[in-house]
């Protein structure tokens, strides 16, 4: 090997060395309390995340898309934001949306128990195995969770609540798909605050896909005479500003990745997207159009008092006054609330050509069901939720139907879930690992067992593979001293077989009698032999006198007895 390998692998060695130990001096100064230690951490970290320029050969929208309101690439939308906003004030889709919303806020305070909804803060597993805390951690966690139910380090009259904060971005995600809420930092960089701000104000700016302009080709087609990098803004951490606040068109502020949270659910490798997202009332314009249609029809049933399907023709009137004159008096007799269902007397011969024969009104009921089961379909939501018990249809469910508890389950899992678990991936990447990357917030209690549940599980773990002792000590219950076994028939019978086996036909294993062995022989006596009878007058003896006197060993052992028997009484 020559001399320069040699140096090169010292070199290369000497600086994985020292990268290892900035590190741990970064660490360190991160978790120290001096401020100096944390404003030299923050300016390492921020040199670290600087933005490496390596750009992608694909390009993610359409450069030669002609923006109007430059500055930002708009929502290629058939609605507006204000449309999508009254569409959200249609009663099933209201109704959606609350449920949705008073469901995520069930979570937005600290887990009680294990049984409870809530969020907790806990260190992050380390390699899949889940960390467990010591009282420092716990501190911090505990931090970090005042700090979120605040709002921040902020008075307690100026911000937002938890509960509020959740609540807010919730409805904006449901609504638009476009969910934003602003990081507010202090002079050393670090999260002061966030706030919720209004989605349907902020776009994704030009300078955002900045890269995409860089193409030969849409260069070569004009493509810069729409954009201007001039007008990107400031590049700080090899980062432009990649969105903007906009009011009555026009921009207002430029946010950096790490000031503002523009959160979408749905989202599309579609170029001409420009990076939003669908909502789900952008889908559903037919239905909601079809339920205002279906509400109108049966409004206007009772403001106008009479819907007849069918034609009035009336037999001798030729002269056209006449025939205005008992229209007049037609509309008048039969129309507005106050004038439903009242008969009419006319004067003329008049004779009714009905045009329809079904009076269940072309299945009203049925047609609105079916909007609204599109309508929670989209959504990812069961009819039961919003109050409508319409999930079967018409007719009766057969026996394989799901109870309404396992229903309302199921609709949480395919619609609750993925919200929770989608909002809490935003908190943790802009407010919980910006504070320390080391913790993350997890919402629990949605697919948690019961007490009741929980203990059948124990019961059945205790029949197949656990033992005694260590269920009892999940329970902080003292173990016993017999309690190293599974409480399984066929596992006791096994083993009680297999001892019996090793110690002979009636030696050893397990005695299911309770006394004793009647074969056993008595000690010291050979197996074959007779069991010889006590004689009981070998308790007696001829005394001087030759008379008969209890020797003395029974004598001191009947005299104790009776002690023993005047004690007890």
């Amino acid at each position: 090997m020559s001399e320069v390998i040699k140096q090169l692998q010292s070199v290369t060695r000497a600086q994985e060395i020292l990268a290892a130990k900035q590190f741990r001096l970064l660490e360190k100064a991160v978790k120290s309390d001096r401020p100096e230690d944390m404003v030299m951490a923050s300016k390492v970290i921020s040199a670290v995340q600087n933005k490496v320029d390596k750009p992608t050969k694909a390009f993610f929208i359409d450069p030669l898309q002609f923006n109007a309101n430059l500055g930002y690439k708009d929502k290629p939308y058939a609605l507006t934001y204000e449309t999508l906003r009254r569409m959200s004030k249609t009663p099933v889709i209201n109704a959606i949306i609350k449920t949705r919303k008073n469901q995520v806020a069930d979570f937005a305070e600290p887990q009680e128990d294990k049984y409870s909804a809530g969020f907790i803060v806990r260190r992050k597993p380390k390699q899949g195995v889940q960390v467990e805390m010591s009282a420092q951690d716990k501190k911090i966690a505990w931090a970090i969770t005042e700090f979120l139910m605040r709002g921040g380090n902020v008075g307690q009259w100026d911000s937002d609540d938890f509960d509020t904060f959740i609540r807010k971005i919730t409805e904006d995600s449901l609504v638009y798909d476009q969910m934003t809420f602003e990081i507010i930092r202090n002079r050393r960089g670090s999260v002061e605050s966030f706030v919720a701000t209004d989605g349907a104000t902020f776009r994704i700016a030009d300078s955002y896909y900045a890269q995409d302009y860089d193409n030969p080709y849409f260069d070569k087609n004009g493509a810069a005479v729409w954009n201007d990098s001039k007008e990107f803004g400031k590049k700080i951490n090899g980062y432009y500003p990649t969105f903007v606040q906009v009011y009555q068109n026009q921009k207002v502020s430029d946010f950096y990745p790490w000031e503002l949270c523009f959160g979408v659910r749905n989202p599309s490798t579609n170029i001409h997207a420009n990076g939003y997202g669908c909502s789900e009332l952008e889908e559903m314009i037919n239905i909601v159009t079809s339920l205002l249609y279906g509400d109108e029809y049966n409004r206007r049933f009772f403001s106008q008092g009479s819907a007849p399907k069918g034609l009035l023709r009336i037999k001798g009137v030729n002269n056209e006054a006449a025939l205005q004159q008992f229209k007049q008096q037609w509309q008048s007799m039969i129309s507005g609330v106050m004038q439903s269902w009242k008969t009419p007397v006319v004067e003329a011969d008049v004779d009714w050509i009905d045009l329809q024969k079904n009076n269940r009104d072309m299945e009203y009921s049925a047609w609105t069901e079916y909007l609204i089961k599109l309508a929670c379909a989209i959504y990812n939501i069961d009819p039961i939720e919003i109050g409508w018990d319409i999930s079967r249809g018409q007719n009766a469910g057969g026996l394989n139907e799901a109870n309404q508890a396992d229903r309302l389950q199921h609709s949480k899992d395919k619609g609750l879930y993925p919200l929770l678990k989608f909002l809490q991936r935003k908190i943790n990447k802009y407010i919980v690992e910006q504070i320390n990357p080391e913790f993350e917030f997890v919402f629990m209690g949605l697919n948690g067992m019961t007490i009741s549940e929980e203990l059948d599980l124990d019961i059945k773990k205790i029949q197949n593979f656990q033992t005694l002792n260590e269920i009892r000590e999940k329970y902080d219950l003292k173990p016993l001293d017999d309690g190293d076994i599974v409480l399984n028939s066929t596992y006791v019978q096994s083993k009680n077989s297999a001892a019996m086996q090793a110690g002979g036909m009636f030696g050893g294993g397990v005695d299911m009698s309770g006394g004793e062995n009647p074969f056993e022989v008595y000690e010291g006596e050979e197996e074959g032999e007779d069991m010889e009878e006590e004689n009981p007058f070998d308790a007696y003896e001829e005394d001087e006198n030759g008379e008969l006197a209890m020797k003395g060993d029974y004598a001191q052992r009947l005299t104790k007895a009776i002690e023993n028997f005047m004690i007890e009484k």
